[in-house]
Protein backbone atom coordinates (compact mmCIF):
# COMPACT_ATOMS: atom_id res chain seq x y z
CA UNK A 1 0.00 0.00 0.00
CA UNK A 2 1.48 3.23 -0.83
CA UNK A 3 1.04 6.46 0.93
CA UNK A 4 -1.53 7.90 -1.11
CA UNK A 5 -3.40 4.68 -0.50
CA UNK A 6 -2.50 4.75 3.32
CA UNK A 7 -3.91 8.84 3.40
CA UNK A 8 -7.23 7.78 1.75
CA UNK A 9 -7.91 5.28 4.29
CA UNK A 10 -7.27 7.61 6.93
CA UNK A 11 -9.36 10.02 5.42
CA UNK A 12 -12.34 7.26 5.24
CA UNK A 13 -12.13 6.88 8.90
CA UNK A 14 -11.47 10.49 10.22
CA UNK A 15 -14.58 11.82 7.91
CA UNK A 16 -16.34 8.43 8.36
CA UNK A 17 -20.18 7.95 9.45
CA UNK A 18 -18.74 6.21 12.82
CA UNK A 19 -16.80 9.87 13.27
CA UNK A 20 -19.67 11.99 12.41
CA UNK A 21 -21.50 9.89 15.50
CA UNK A 22 -18.65 10.32 17.85
CA UNK A 23 -19.11 14.49 16.96
CA UNK A 24 -23.13 14.45 17.19
CA UNK A 25 -22.63 12.59 20.82
CA UNK A 26 -19.70 15.15 21.89
CA UNK A 27 -22.17 18.05 21.08
CA UNK A 28 -25.18 15.99 22.93
CA UNK A 29 -22.75 15.63 26.08
CA UNK A 30 -21.92 19.53 25.94
CA UNK A 31 -25.55 20.34 25.12
CA UNK A 32 -26.12 19.21 28.60
CA UNK A 33 -23.52 19.86 30.97
CA UNK A 34 -23.84 23.68 29.32
CA UNK A 35 -27.89 23.39 30.72
CA UNK A 36 -28.86 23.30 26.80
CA UNK A 37 -27.57 27.10 26.19
CA UNK A 38 -28.49 27.03 22.63
CA UNK A 39 -32.03 26.66 23.67
CA UNK A 40 -32.53 27.63 27.48
CA UNK A 41 -30.76 30.63 26.87
CA UNK A 42 -30.92 32.06 23.50
CA UNK A 43 -32.51 35.45 25.05
CA UNK A 44 -28.88 36.10 26.44
CA UNK A 45 -26.65 34.48 23.50
CA UNK A 46 -28.47 37.52 21.09
CA UNK A 47 -28.59 40.07 23.49
CA UNK A 48 -24.37 39.43 24.41
CA UNK A 49 -23.67 38.88 20.56
CA UNK A 50 -25.93 40.91 18.10
CA UNK A 51 -27.63 43.34 20.99
CA UNK A 52 -22.94 43.71 22.28
CA UNK A 53 -21.93 44.25 18.36
CA UNK A 54 -20.50 47.22 18.98
CA UNK A 55 -16.80 47.29 19.85
CA UNK A 56 -15.86 47.53 23.84
CA UNK A 57 -13.03 46.49 26.15
CA UNK A 58 -14.50 43.78 28.64
CA UNK A 59 -10.97 43.33 30.72
CA UNK A 60 -9.85 40.02 31.37
CA UNK A 61 -6.76 40.02 28.92
CA UNK A 62 -7.16 39.87 25.38
CA UNK A 63 -6.08 42.05 22.00
CA UNK A 64 -9.21 42.76 19.90
CA UNK A 65 -13.02 42.87 20.34
CA UNK A 66 -15.23 39.77 20.88
CA UNK A 67 -16.74 40.57 17.77
CA UNK A 68 -13.37 40.81 16.06
CA UNK A 69 -12.06 37.65 17.19
CA UNK A 70 -15.70 35.91 15.84
CA UNK A 71 -15.07 37.50 12.57
CA UNK A 72 -11.79 36.24 12.01
CA UNK A 73 -13.33 32.36 13.74
CA UNK A 74 -15.88 33.29 10.86
CA UNK A 75 -13.50 34.03 8.42
CA UNK A 76 -12.13 30.65 8.30
CA UNK A 77 -15.45 29.00 8.82
CA UNK A 78 -17.90 30.60 6.28
CA UNK A 79 -15.70 29.10 2.91
CA UNK A 80 -16.16 27.91 -0.50
CA UNK A 81 -17.90 24.58 1.71
CA UNK A 82 -20.95 27.11 2.02
CA UNK A 83 -21.61 27.17 -1.49
CA UNK A 84 -20.00 24.15 -3.21
CA UNK A 85 -19.97 21.93 0.00
CA UNK A 86 -23.39 22.18 0.56
CA UNK A 87 -24.64 21.85 -2.76
CA UNK A 88 -22.84 18.61 -2.91
CA UNK A 89 -24.09 17.16 0.37
CA UNK A 90 -27.58 17.83 -1.70
CA UNK A 91 -26.26 15.53 -4.40
CA UNK A 92 -24.73 12.94 -2.47
CA UNK A 93 -27.31 12.81 0.65
CA UNK A 94 -30.68 14.15 -1.48
CA UNK A 95 -32.62 17.08 -0.14
CA UNK A 96 -32.87 15.39 3.31
CA UNK A 97 -28.92 16.19 4.24
CA UNK A 98 -30.11 19.31 4.81
CA UNK A 99 -32.13 18.61 7.28
CA UNK A 100 -29.17 16.45 9.30
CA UNK A 101 -26.91 19.69 8.43
CA UNK A 102 -29.25 21.58 10.33
CA UNK A 103 -29.05 18.97 13.44
CA UNK A 104 -25.18 19.13 13.18
CA UNK A 105 -25.81 22.86 13.80
CA UNK A 106 -28.06 22.67 16.66
CA UNK A 107 -25.46 20.39 18.79
CA UNK A 108 -22.30 22.08 17.14
CA UNK A 109 -23.38 25.65 19.03
CA UNK A 110 -22.90 23.84 22.21
CA UNK A 111 -19.65 22.42 21.08
CA UNK A 112 -18.17 25.63 19.72
CA UNK A 113 -19.81 27.30 23.06
CA UNK A 114 -17.49 24.80 24.95
CA UNK A 115 -14.72 25.93 23.01
CA UNK A 116 -15.07 29.36 23.05
CA UNK A 117 -15.38 29.32 26.67
CA UNK A 118 -12.18 26.65 26.97
CA UNK A 119 -10.15 29.11 24.93
CA UNK A 120 -10.66 32.09 26.82
CA UNK A 121 -10.58 30.36 30.38
CA UNK A 122 -6.82 28.72 29.88
CA UNK A 123 -5.36 31.08 27.36
CA UNK A 124 -1.87 32.13 28.25
CA UNK A 125 -1.32 36.14 28.85
CA UNK A 126 2.44 37.35 28.28
CA UNK A 127 4.05 40.30 29.89
CA UNK A 128 2.96 42.45 26.64
CA UNK A 129 -0.50 41.92 26.93
CA UNK A 130 -0.71 39.18 24.14
CA UNK A 131 -2.81 36.03 24.82
CA UNK A 132 -2.20 32.77 22.78
CA UNK A 133 -5.08 30.05 23.39
CA UNK A 134 -6.79 27.87 21.70
CA UNK A 135 -7.53 23.60 21.93
CA UNK A 136 -3.56 23.28 22.39
CA UNK A 137 -3.39 25.64 25.41
CA UNK A 138 -6.80 24.04 27.10
CA UNK A 139 -5.13 20.18 26.47
CA UNK A 140 -2.08 21.57 27.96
CA UNK A 141 -3.45 23.31 30.52
CA UNK A 142 -6.61 22.24 31.38
CA UNK A 143 -5.25 18.63 31.29
CA UNK A 144 -1.91 18.71 31.92
CA UNK A 145 -1.09 16.89 28.49
CA UNK A 146 0.39 19.31 27.08
CA UNK A 147 2.27 16.34 24.64
CA UNK A 148 -1.45 16.06 23.37
CA UNK A 149 -1.72 19.77 23.19
CA UNK A 150 1.24 19.28 21.02
CA UNK A 151 -0.32 16.67 18.91
CA UNK A 152 -3.33 19.24 18.24
CA UNK A 153 -0.82 21.84 17.62
CA UNK A 154 1.05 19.90 14.72
CA UNK A 155 -2.29 18.72 13.39
CA UNK A 156 -3.42 22.41 12.82
CA UNK A 157 -0.13 23.95 11.40
CA UNK A 158 0.03 21.18 8.89
CA UNK A 159 -3.48 21.68 7.72
CA UNK A 160 -3.56 25.41 7.51
CA UNK A 161 -1.01 25.14 4.32
CA UNK A 162 -3.73 22.82 2.42
CA UNK A 163 -7.07 23.00 3.58
CA UNK A 164 -6.23 27.00 4.73
CA UNK A 165 -4.36 28.21 2.09
CA UNK A 166 -3.75 25.69 -1.31
CA UNK A 167 -7.29 24.79 -1.50
CA UNK A 168 -8.70 28.27 -0.89
CA UNK A 169 -6.11 29.96 -3.71
CA UNK A 170 -6.79 26.65 -5.83
CA UNK A 171 -10.62 27.86 -5.69
CA UNK A 172 -10.17 31.41 -6.12
CA UNK A 173 -7.94 31.27 -9.12
CA UNK A 174 -10.30 28.19 -11.00
CA UNK A 175 -13.32 30.54 -10.76
CA UNK A 176 -11.16 33.65 -11.52
CA UNK A 177 -9.80 32.54 -14.90
CA UNK A 178 -13.22 30.49 -15.87
CA UNK A 179 -15.62 33.53 -15.23
CA UNK A 180 -13.27 36.57 -15.53
CA UNK A 181 -10.65 35.19 -17.63
CA UNK A 182 -8.23 36.48 -14.92
CA UNK A 183 -4.91 34.45 -15.31
CA UNK A 184 -4.41 31.94 -11.90
CA UNK A 185 -0.54 33.49 -11.88
CA UNK A 186 -2.02 37.08 -11.26
CA UNK A 187 -4.59 35.85 -8.70
CA UNK A 188 -2.26 34.14 -7.27
CA UNK A 189 0.34 36.79 -7.01
CA UNK A 190 -2.56 38.86 -5.60
CA UNK A 191 -3.38 36.46 -3.29
CA UNK A 192 0.29 36.40 -1.67
CA UNK A 193 0.76 40.36 -1.87
CA UNK A 194 -2.35 40.74 0.54
CA UNK A 195 -1.82 37.65 2.68
CA UNK A 196 2.09 39.35 3.23
CA UNK A 197 0.72 42.75 4.16
CA UNK A 198 -2.45 41.25 6.37
CA UNK A 199 0.27 38.97 8.20
CA UNK A 200 2.38 41.56 8.84
CA UNK A 201 0.06 43.33 11.11
CA UNK A 202 -0.14 40.56 13.90
CA UNK A 203 -3.58 39.50 14.99
CA UNK A 204 -4.87 43.26 14.94
CA UNK A 205 -4.83 43.64 11.53
CA UNK A 206 -5.98 40.67 10.49
CA UNK A 207 -9.10 41.42 12.95
CA UNK A 208 -9.71 44.36 11.47
CA UNK A 209 -9.30 43.13 7.56
CA UNK A 210 -12.19 40.08 9.21
CA UNK A 211 -14.59 42.71 10.63
CA UNK A 212 -14.88 44.65 7.72
CA UNK A 213 -15.09 42.21 5.01
CA UNK A 214 -16.34 39.15 6.76
CA UNK A 215 -19.71 41.10 6.94
CA UNK A 216 -19.72 42.75 3.65
CA UNK A 217 -19.02 39.30 1.93
CA UNK A 218 -22.10 37.52 4.27
CA UNK A 219 -24.44 40.47 3.30
CA UNK A 220 -23.39 40.44 -0.49
CA UNK A 221 -23.81 36.80 -1.17
CA UNK A 222 -27.50 36.65 0.96
CA UNK A 223 -28.59 39.62 -1.18
CA UNK A 224 -27.56 37.31 -4.10
CA UNK A 225 -29.35 34.58 -2.87
CA UNK A 226 -32.51 36.60 -1.82
CA UNK A 227 -32.29 37.74 -5.45
CA UNK A 228 -32.64 34.01 -7.08
CA UNK A 229 -35.43 32.96 -4.48
CA UNK A 230 -37.57 35.73 -5.28
CA UNK A 231 -37.48 34.95 -9.02
CA UNK A 232 -38.13 31.66 -7.89
CA UNK A 233 -40.62 32.12 -5.35
CA UNK A 234 -43.12 29.52 -5.98
CA UNK A 235 -40.40 26.53 -5.71
CA UNK A 236 -39.77 27.82 -2.25
CA UNK A 237 -42.12 26.12 -0.14
CA UNK A 238 -41.60 22.78 -2.30
CA UNK A 239 -37.82 23.19 -1.49
CA UNK A 240 -38.52 23.03 2.17
CA UNK A 241 -40.88 20.16 1.94
CA UNK A 242 -38.50 18.78 0.23
CA UNK A 243 -36.11 18.70 3.17
CA UNK A 244 -38.12 17.31 5.65
CA UNK A 245 -40.00 14.55 3.06
CA UNK A 246 -36.60 13.00 2.26
CA UNK A 247 -35.14 13.05 6.02
CA UNK A 248 -38.31 11.73 7.40
CA UNK A 249 -39.06 9.09 4.29
CA UNK A 250 -35.65 7.85 4.80
CA UNK A 251 -35.51 8.26 1.53
CA UNK A 252 -31.84 10.20 -0.34
CA UNK A 253 -30.14 10.15 -3.17
CA UNK A 254 -31.74 8.81 -6.63
CA UNK A 255 -31.94 4.81 -5.31
CA UNK A 256 -30.35 1.99 -3.87
CA UNK A 257 -31.46 0.18 -0.61
CA UNK A 258 -32.92 2.77 1.96
CA UNK A 259 -30.46 1.86 4.38
CA UNK A 260 -27.53 2.69 2.44
CA UNK A 261 -29.45 6.06 1.22
CA UNK A 262 -30.06 6.99 4.80
CA UNK A 263 -26.55 6.26 6.01
CA UNK A 264 -25.30 8.68 2.95
CA UNK A 265 -28.14 11.35 3.77
CA UNK A 266 -27.01 11.62 7.53
CA UNK A 267 -23.13 11.48 6.29
CA UNK A 268 -23.74 13.74 3.50
CA UNK A 269 -25.88 16.48 5.75
CA UNK A 270 -23.56 15.90 9.09
CA UNK A 271 -20.25 16.07 7.58
CA UNK A 272 -21.30 19.37 5.71
CA UNK A 273 -22.28 20.80 8.79
CA UNK A 274 -19.26 20.01 10.74
CA UNK A 275 -16.63 20.55 7.83
CA UNK A 276 -18.35 24.51 7.73
CA UNK A 277 -18.85 25.42 10.76
CA UNK A 278 -15.63 23.27 12.27
CA UNK A 279 -17.43 22.67 15.62
CA UNK A 280 -15.28 19.89 17.17
CA UNK A 281 -12.49 20.28 14.93
CA UNK A 282 -11.34 23.15 17.95
CA UNK A 283 -9.68 25.38 14.94
CA UNK A 284 -11.98 28.18 15.55
CA UNK A 285 -11.21 28.18 19.12
CA UNK A 286 -7.82 30.02 18.45
CA UNK A 287 -9.35 33.04 17.64
CA UNK A 288 -11.93 33.19 19.86
CA UNK A 289 -9.21 33.15 22.81
CA UNK A 290 -8.02 36.47 21.36
CA UNK A 291 -11.14 38.51 23.15
CA UNK A 292 -10.99 40.75 25.22
CA UNK A 293 -13.73 39.73 27.70
CA UNK A 294 -14.22 40.03 31.48
CA UNK A 295 -15.65 36.42 31.76
CA UNK A 296 -15.21 33.30 29.37
CA UNK A 297 -18.63 32.20 29.13
CA UNK A 298 -19.33 35.96 27.14
CA UNK A 299 -17.47 34.88 24.21
CA UNK A 300 -18.45 31.15 24.38
CA UNK A 301 -22.09 33.33 23.47
CA UNK A 302 -20.15 34.03 20.30
CA UNK A 303 -19.37 30.46 19.25
CA UNK A 304 -23.33 29.69 19.52
CA UNK A 305 -23.91 32.77 17.17
CA UNK A 306 -21.02 31.84 14.68
CA UNK A 307 -22.30 28.11 13.91
CA UNK A 308 -26.10 29.95 13.32
CA UNK A 309 -25.19 32.31 11.09
CA UNK A 310 -22.76 29.53 9.00
CA UNK A 311 -24.75 26.83 9.18
CA UNK A 312 -28.44 27.68 9.61
CA UNK A 313 -28.42 30.99 7.69
CA UNK A 314 -25.72 31.14 4.66
CA UNK A 315 -26.08 26.82 4.50
CA UNK A 316 -29.52 27.05 4.27
CA UNK A 317 -30.01 30.15 1.91
CA UNK A 318 -27.73 27.71 -0.47
CA UNK A 319 -29.76 24.82 -0.16
CA UNK A 320 -32.70 26.81 -0.56
CA UNK A 321 -31.32 28.22 -4.17
CA UNK A 322 -30.52 24.50 -5.24
CA UNK A 323 -33.58 23.26 -4.47
CA UNK A 324 -36.04 26.07 -5.49
CA UNK A 325 -34.72 26.09 -9.06
CA UNK A 326 -34.75 22.44 -9.57
CA UNK A 327 -31.33 22.85 -10.68
CA UNK A 328 -29.94 19.50 -8.54
CA UNK A 329 -32.16 17.05 -10.33
CA UNK A 330 -30.41 18.13 -13.57
CA UNK A 331 -27.06 16.26 -12.06
CA UNK A 332 -23.61 17.35 -12.84
CA UNK A 333 -20.84 18.61 -11.01
CA UNK A 334 -21.57 21.01 -7.89
CA UNK A 335 -20.07 24.24 -9.96
CA UNK A 336 -22.09 23.24 -12.77
CA UNK A 337 -25.35 23.00 -10.62
CA UNK A 338 -24.72 26.04 -9.02
CA UNK A 339 -24.54 27.55 -12.24
CA UNK A 340 -27.80 26.86 -13.16
CA UNK A 341 -29.05 27.73 -9.78
CA UNK A 342 -28.07 31.32 -9.98
CA UNK A 343 -28.38 31.33 -13.72
CA UNK A 344 -32.17 33.29 -13.40
CA UNK A 345 -30.22 36.90 -12.53
CA UNK A 346 -27.97 39.23 -14.80
CA UNK A 347 -24.30 38.34 -14.74
CA UNK A 348 -25.38 35.77 -11.89
CA UNK A 349 -22.12 33.60 -12.98
CA UNK A 350 -19.73 36.65 -12.28
CA UNK A 351 -21.67 37.42 -9.06
CA UNK A 352 -21.18 34.15 -7.47
CA UNK A 353 -17.58 33.54 -8.92
CA UNK A 354 -17.07 36.93 -6.72
CA UNK A 355 -18.69 35.41 -3.83
CA UNK A 356 -16.87 32.56 -4.02
CA UNK A 357 -13.32 34.21 -4.22
CA UNK A 358 -14.59 36.37 -0.96
CA UNK A 359 -15.25 33.57 1.00
CA UNK A 360 -12.07 31.59 0.22
CA UNK A 361 -9.81 34.64 1.23
CA UNK A 362 -11.35 34.89 4.64
CA UNK A 363 -10.62 31.91 4.80
CA UNK A 364 -7.02 32.43 3.87
CA UNK A 365 -6.38 34.88 6.33
CA UNK A 366 -8.04 33.01 9.10
CA UNK A 367 -6.07 29.67 8.86
CA UNK A 368 -3.18 31.75 8.72
CA UNK A 369 -3.35 33.00 12.15
CA UNK A 370 -4.53 29.84 13.18
CA UNK A 371 -1.27 27.86 11.65
CA UNK A 372 0.82 30.55 12.97
CA UNK A 373 -0.15 29.98 16.32
CA UNK A 374 0.09 26.08 16.19
CA UNK A 375 3.11 26.57 15.41
CA UNK A 376 4.19 29.51 17.94
CA UNK A 377 2.86 26.52 21.07
CA UNK A 378 5.41 24.06 19.15
CA UNK A 379 8.03 26.27 18.47
CA UNK A 380 8.33 29.64 20.60
CA UNK A 381 7.71 33.22 19.07
CA UNK A 382 10.82 32.59 16.60
CA UNK A 383 8.63 30.32 14.60
CA UNK A 384 6.07 33.71 13.38
CA UNK A 385 7.76 34.99 10.68
CA UNK A 386 9.45 31.81 8.88
CA UNK A 387 5.98 30.29 8.77
CA UNK A 388 4.49 33.75 7.51
CA UNK A 389 6.86 33.43 4.87
CA UNK A 390 6.27 29.89 3.91
CA UNK A 391 2.26 30.13 4.31
CA UNK A 392 2.76 32.93 1.53
CA UNK A 393 4.73 31.65 -0.68
CA UNK A 394 2.31 28.74 -0.84
CA UNK A 395 -0.51 31.46 -1.10
CA UNK A 396 1.50 32.79 -3.91
CA UNK A 397 1.82 29.11 -5.86
CA UNK A 398 -1.24 27.50 -4.70
CA UNK A 399 -3.20 29.20 -7.65
CA UNK A 400 -0.71 27.59 -10.34
CA UNK A 401 -1.22 23.72 -9.63
CA UNK A 402 -3.67 21.12 -8.26
CA UNK A 403 -0.94 19.81 -5.30
CA UNK A 404 -3.16 17.06 -4.82
CA UNK A 405 -1.12 14.97 -2.40
CA UNK A 406 -0.80 17.84 -0.33
CA UNK A 407 -4.50 18.77 -0.39
CA UNK A 408 -5.03 14.92 0.67
CA UNK A 409 -2.59 14.90 3.94
CA UNK A 410 -4.14 18.64 4.91
CA UNK A 411 -7.54 16.62 5.01
CA UNK A 412 -6.22 14.12 6.58
CA UNK A 413 -4.19 15.81 9.34
CA UNK A 414 -7.99 18.66 9.51
CA UNK A 415 -9.77 15.26 10.12
CA UNK A 416 -6.93 14.53 12.76
CA UNK A 417 -7.53 17.86 14.90
CA UNK A 418 -10.58 16.63 16.25
CA UNK A 419 -9.10 13.65 18.32
CA UNK A 420 -7.17 15.46 20.77
CA UNK A 421 -9.95 18.44 20.83
CA UNK A 422 -13.08 15.96 21.36
CA UNK A 423 -11.18 14.26 24.27
CA UNK A 424 -10.61 17.34 25.77
CA UNK A 425 -14.52 18.80 25.65
CA UNK A 426 -15.60 15.71 27.02
CA UNK A 427 -13.06 15.84 29.99
CA UNK A 428 -13.40 19.66 31.08
CA UNK A 429 -16.93 19.15 30.39
CA UNK A 430 -17.17 19.78 34.42
CA UNK A 431 -15.44 22.74 33.56
CA UNK A 432 -17.59 24.15 31.00
CA UNK A 433 -20.31 23.46 33.09
CA UNK A 434 -19.06 25.36 36.29
CA UNK A 435 -17.74 28.04 33.99
CA UNK A 436 -21.87 28.34 32.73
CA UNK A 437 -23.34 27.98 36.20
CA UNK A 438 -20.94 30.72 37.52
CA UNK A 439 -21.77 33.13 34.85
CA UNK A 440 -25.36 32.67 35.43
CA UNK A 441 -25.16 33.23 39.37
CA UNK A 442 -22.83 36.64 39.10
CA UNK A 443 -19.72 34.78 40.15
CA UNK A 444 -16.81 36.46 39.54
CA UNK A 445 -14.17 34.74 36.79
CA UNK A 446 -10.60 33.40 37.98
CA UNK A 447 -8.27 32.66 35.28
CA UNK A 448 -6.16 29.40 36.07
CA UNK A 449 -2.70 30.66 37.21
Amino acid sequence: MNVMEWINQINGWVWGFEMMLVFLGVGLYLTVRSGFIQFARIGVVLRETIGAIRERTLGGGGEISPFQATMIAMGATIGIGNIVGVTAAILAGGPGAIFWMWIAALVGMATKFAEATLAVHFRRRFADGSVSGGPMHYIARGLGLPWLGGLFAVFAAVAAFGIGNVVQVSAIAGTLETQLHIAPAWTGLFAGLVVAVVLAGGVRRIAYFAQTLVPLMVLFYLILAVSVLVLNAAGLWPALRSIFESAFSLQAGFGGAVGVATIEMIKAGVGRGIFSNEAGLGSAAIAHAQAQVDHPVRQGFWGVMEVFVDSIVINTFTALVVLSTGAWTAGGTPYEVLGQGFGGIVSAQALLAVALALFAFTTLISWAFYGEESATFLFGEGIRWPYRLAYVVMAFVGGLGSFTALIKFSDTMNGLMAIPNLIALVLLGGVVAKLTRGFFSGEPWTPPK
